[in-house]
């Protein structure tokens, strides 16, 4: 059984995780609200590159987020691939926004996805005691 004051610490160390994720998700959709309107550059060929360049961190997000989280046992480790995760994907929408050119919309999308992902509902595992033994606890 957990203590008041440990489901406490447990409760507040989770809404940490939900105001990371909440500031971050707001932020890239306020960034671009400001910054991201207008009519799209337009794009040559050989700027297809530096306009694409947001897939490459969101790529890393996602292999972060679906491989390397789960698998994640301790809080400290879990939080920072966590964060480095979220920054990746916001990345994304970031360049999108600046580099875009006529991509903007999308990579900005995909960077709202991508920070959308991280949603910490799985956080509260790190907190719940796991049993062990040869038939575990459903």
């Amino acid at each position: 059984m957990i203590s008041r004051s440990d489901a406490q610490r447990i409760k507040a160390q989770v809404l940490v995780w939900w105001i990371c994720w909440v500031s971050i998700l707001g932020g890239l959709v306020v960034i671009y609200l400001f910054l991201g309107r207008g009519p799209p550059k337009p794009a040559a060929v050989s700027d297809l590159p530096v306009n694409l360049s947001g897939v490459v961190p969101l790529f890393v997000s996602i292999i972060i987020r679906w491989l390397v989280l789960p698998r994640s046992t301790k809080l400290k480790s879990a939080f920072a691939m966590f964060i480095t995760g979220l920054v990746l994907a916001e990345a994304c929408g970031m360049l999108g926004i600046f580099l875009g050119g006529p991509y903007r919309d999308s990579l900005c999308v995909l960077g709202v996805l991508g920070v959308t992902q991280y949603m910490p509902f799985y956080a509260r595992r790190f907190f719940e005691p796991r049993s062990s033994g040869f038939i575990p606890k459903n």
